[in-house]
């Protein structure tokens, strides 16, 4: 019921406020030259099929020769132009990979004219057609691109289903200047064009999906399998009609309503994953749809379910600089400091599914999108530690669980009028990322103690990690290995969104060279977040309570552990909680050298210290880390827009129209202050605050000329806005007076960050040449929000949030706006063709290539620390600064290249994804330990054959993804040293497809 009455709200604030703008906007055209020229013109509509097959062919470009009056078919194939002045045309219409055709056609005034329009193949051979798959989808996403009225890549519905990828980010990754941000041997998240992918947009059907990250507005991709969609559309340069937050792009995931006709795609295939050398892979999928009542009412449902083994192997590395060192290639030599080996057993299971309703009215139709999926993740790490500084040896154990949950409930309508067409979205938008308790423990070496010696290297700082490893000895006394710490994680983050939206357009033309259509709106959001965090531990290292506990478990609750007097301070002995048979299997497929793991805990035992800890009130809350998390927000926002389509004769397009949008947040978190050891010595006080407000009007200008029939050049001129974080502008303190003073802050006064990006594209087009395009595009970004820490006595630098004590300088950690400007800037080249008109049987042959070259530059805020004078009495002072370097997620190079062949029920697809290293994270002072991952090469291969029975309708498919055994690999500074390895090896997955259609009459 709360939701319903949300939804009301929305949707009545939407047409408060728009309704009297509307009003006014349609009574002007109303009373003015559309009811002119309706008296003195007619309509043209129908729809264009593939002769042969009778399918739709959407996207198909029709147009009256000689004038500007033209449209696209949608999604179902049909067109329609309106405002037509009376007399006679050629009606042409063209598809790339089909044969174009000129028909004659009459129009009356105040008529109408039904024209059915049937295309062949470019390939026919007498009568013989045949469209393979791979070629089909191409052909779709290349007609779907250059007819949008904006810079737009597209993954069409047959390839994505014919040859489906793992994931709908693995789907996206594949078009141009698009790079993955990858987690357990997937595509997790997506940056556009080097922009990270926090600042882009992903939707389903055009409604906005909800953040399903901790932190930041980015949204998990891998969440969703492709055969649940029936496209997916990348708009690189925003209209005024989209969100304005997309500064790299949109991201919107297709789900089609039911066709005509009974169709069906099931399968079913189960996998093998070398690291964890399992036969457990397996994936299910299901899609259903058929229409009803003379094809008015159509149901169209679908599913997936799998579970897949995302075992890794991680070895990382931590340095440290030598200043003392001679430079380096300009670079302050860095030495090894630290070196971590993990072992991550990762199990996942997806499961969702959509359901779509649909109903067709005479003149439009009302559809109902509904779709839920699901991300399931078990989790255990071993890990273990050596740091050269002191020697310390320190391990981990890890186990827990998290779930991530996207729902989407829409209703959308679209309807045609004489002189006007409407379309309408009702949607409510949930995410939730629920950790149920995520129990870690850590153990040390015992105190002052050493925990390793490296007797065979003369200089461990100059060793690499392997080598230090395999040279490491830990000490193994009976005591040497402690228990420090138990904690245990708890975290719910749910957000929501209700969400009313509402277009007209209104078709006009002033003579037969100009002619087009105005569209005008408003949409209304409401936004919810929760973010709720509970940390409990239990420490039996010097903690009174944590000693307590351990004398019980000793004397009464746990007495066949083991536990002796000697467990009663400075933690427990390690050797308590080992199991030495824990099985790590082959540590980095064996390439590195690495053959021993030092400690393996036993998870079991782990698992019972929490159990006992939380039932005998032993498990004390950890201040921090329940609270500096913890803050729930509200934000409203409304946007209107006003645009135009001018076609101006046969070859220009102008495309200009101004958003605006107003927001306003209301926080609530809390204020924490630590000051002294103990756990009561905290005190909280809740922090709101509802003055976070603002507005931006975003003018939007795009030109597409059309000189000749194959050529398509096009110019954006385009601002677009990215708002601060949740947690950077929320109102939160964590103040640390006991150890500090340190402060650690949201920035309230936050200002969002605006860009300026510009475009232009050219494509060539032709039957046998397929489609090349080569863009340039180029981005202005002010008030780029970067996190800071700086040390400070004056609080005019927090706004005067909270009064900083004047006797030393406190450690604030926070979030800025820069001064500098941030830029942008790139290169795509693509090429898409399939070889139809060659000989034989290299007719089947599909190949696509995509290049990107991006650079970037920005100003990051580092703080350091001068000595005035000289003596133990020298005076020291901070002093503030910017570096230059590139946008995180960036990288400088991307390439794709996808060689399909299809010949009778065979099909192949054998794909390589190179992406250049990009910057992760930045050093506050230091760009020689800024951190980097590696450059990614991956080869994936596809195919399917199609069996004899069941009418060809059965198909044995095969995947091989990352056949190479590609590691991730990170490093620190541009020397390039190693900072992170991660082996999830290769996958195999084997399966059946049954696909049916009822043959349309």
């Amino acid at each position: 019921m709360e939701k319903f009455r949300n939804m009301t709200t929305v949707v009545s604030q939407l047409f408060k406020s728009i309704a009297p703008v509307f009003c006014l906007t349609f009574t002007i055209l109303f009373l003015g030259v559309n009811s002119t020229i309706a008296q003195s013109s007619g309509n043209i509509s129908g729809k264009v099929i593939d002769k042969s097959s009778g399918d739709e062919l959407p996207f198909a470009n029709v147009y009256l020769e000689g004038t500007s009056f033209g449209a696209a078919t949608d999604a179902e194939g049909k067109y329609i132009l309106y405002q037509i002045p009376a007399g006679d045309y050629n009606l042409i219409t063209a598809y790339i990979g089909y044969k174009e055709i000129s028909m004659p056609v009459s129009v009356t005034a105040g008529g109408d004219v039904t024209l059915n329009i049937e295309l062949d193949y470019a390939g026919v051979e007498g009568d013989v057609v045949v469209v393979t798959a791979q070629a089909s989808g191409q052909m779709g996403a290349i007609n779907q691109q250059l007819n949008s009225n904006t810079i737009k890549n597209v993954v069409s519905a047959d390839k994505i289903k014919d040859v489906p990828d793992g994931n709908a980010a693995e789907s996206v990754s594949r078009l141009p200047g698009m790079s993955l941000v990858r987690s357990g041997g997937e595509g997790q998240k997506v940056a556009v064009r080097g922009i990270s992918p926090k600042y882009n947009v992903m939707m389903v059907n055009g409604v906005r999906m909800q953040s399903t990250d901790r932190n930041d507005r980015s949204v998990d991709l891998n969440m969703i399998a492709p055969n649940i969609l029936s496209g997916i559309e990348v708009t690189k340069a925003l209209t005024a009609d989209m969100d304005a937050d997309a500064v790299g792009g949109t991201v919107n995931l297709k789900i089609g309503k039911a066709a005509e006709g009974l169709q069906g795609n099931f399968s079913m295939q189960n996998g093998y994953g070398s690291l964890a050398d399992t036969y457990g892979n397996y994936r299910a999928t299901g899609f259903l749809s058929n229409r009803f009542f003379n094809n008015k009412f159509g149901v169209q449902v679908s599913g997936f379910l799998d579970n897949f083994n995302r075992n890794s192997d991680v070895l990382s590395v931590g340095y440290a600089l030598n200043e003392e060192a001679v430079l380096e290639g300009g670079f302050i030599p860095v030495d090894l400091a630290r070196v971590s080996i993990s072992d991550r057993v990762t199990q996942r299971q997806r499961l969702g599914g959509s359901l779509v309703f649909d109903y067709q009215f005479k003149n439009g139709s009302i559809i109902m999108n509904n779709f839920v999926s699901n991300l399931a993740q078990q989790q255990t790490v071993q890990q273990n530690s050596l740091a050269l500084v002191g020697n310390q040896w320190s391990a981990y154990a890890s186990v827990g669980e998290q779930n991530n949950t996207v729902i989407s409930n829409a209703i959308q309508g679209q309807f045609d009028f004489s002189i006007f067409s409407l379309d309408f979205s009702v949607s409510n938008s949930i995410s939730n990322q629920n950790v149920p308790g995520d129990l870690q423990m850590n153990v040390g070496i015992a105190q002052a103690e050493s925990g390793f010696t490296t007797p065979s290297l003369e200089d461990p700082t100059k060793a690499t990690p392997s080598e230090l490893l395999n040279a490491a000895v830990i000490i193994e006394g009976p005591n040497a290995k402690r228990i420090q710490r138990f904690t245990t994680l708890q975290r719910d983050v749910s957000e929501q969104a209700q969400e009313a939206m509402l277009n007209l357009n209104v078709p006009f033309s002033f003579s037969k060279t100009i002619s087009g259509k105005l569209k005008f709106g408003g949409k209304y959001v409401r936004n919810f977040r929760d973010n709720d965090e509970t940390l409990n531990f239990s420490q039996p290292d010097r903690n009174f309570v944590g000693e307590q506990f351990v004398v019980a478990l000793k004397d009464s609750l746990w007495t066949d552990l083991g536990l002796d007097n000697v467990d009663r301070n400075l933690g427990i002995r390690a050797s308590l909680f080992e199991q030495p048979d824990y099985d790590i299997g082959d540590f980095l497929s064996g390439d590195e050298g690495i053959n021993s793991f030092f400690y393996k805990a036993d998870i079991g035992k782990m698992q019972r210290y929490e159990e006992l800890a939380k039932n005998n009130a032993s498990y004390e809350e950890d201040i921090k880390g329940s609270t500096q998390y913890d803050y729930d927000y509200e934000r409203g926002l409304f946007a209107f827009y006003t645009m135009a389509e001018v076609n101006i004769g046969k070859y220009v397009t102008l495309f200009p129209g101004i958003r605006y949008e107003n927001f306003n947040f209301n926080y609530n978190s809390a204020f924490t202050e630590r000051f002294g050891p103990n756990p009561v010595d905290f005190r909280n006080e809740p922090l709101s605050d509802d003055k976070i407000k603002g507005a931006n009007w975003f003018p939007q200008l795009h030109l597409r000329v059309k000189p000749t029939d194959w050529l398509d050049i096009r110019f954006a001129s385009t601002k677009s806005i990215i708002y601060p974080d949740y947690r950077a502008i929320s109102p939160y303190m964590y103040y640390d007076s006991y150890s500090g003073p340190s402060l650690d802050l949201g920035n309230t006064s936050l200002q969002p960050a605006i860009a300026q990006n510009y475009d232009i594209y050219a494509s060539i087009f032709q039957n046998k040449l397929g489609l090349i395009t080569a863009g340039y595009f180029y981005k202005e970004i002010d008030n780029l929000i970067v996190s800071s820490t700086f040390r400070t006595k004056d609080p005019e630098t927090i706004n005067n949030r909270f009064d900083l004590i004047q006797t030393q300088q406190t450690t604030v950690n926070t979030w800025i706006n820069l001064d500098a400007t941030s830029t942008v800037s790139g290169v795509e080249l693509d090429w898409q063709t399939n070889f139809w008109y060659l000989p034989s049987f290299l007719k089947g042959i599909v190949v696509s290539i995509n290049y990107t070259k991006i650079t970037s530059s920005t100003s990051y805020p580092f703080q350091t620390s001068v000595k005035q004078g000289t003596g133990p009495f020298a005076k020291t002072v901070f002093v503030d600064s910017t570096r230059t370097g590139r946008m995180p997620n960036q990288p400088d190079d991307i390439f794709n290249f996808t060689l399909g062949y299809d010949i009778g029920g065979f099909s192949a697809r054998l794909s390589y994804v190179y992406t250049d290293n990009v910057l992760v994270e930045v050093n506050r002072t230091y760009d020689e330990l800024d951190s980097y991952t590696a450059a990614y090469k991956r080869w994936d291969f596809t195919a399917y054959q199609k069996l004899p029975w069941l009418n060809g309708q059965l198909q044995l498919y095969l995947n091989v993804n990352n056949i190479t055994n590609t590691a991730d690999r990170s490093f620190t500074s541009t020397l390039q040293k190693l900072s992170s390895l991660e082996y999830y090896g290769r996958t195999m997955d084997l399966g059946l497809r049954y696909k049916f259609a009822k043959t349309k009459e």
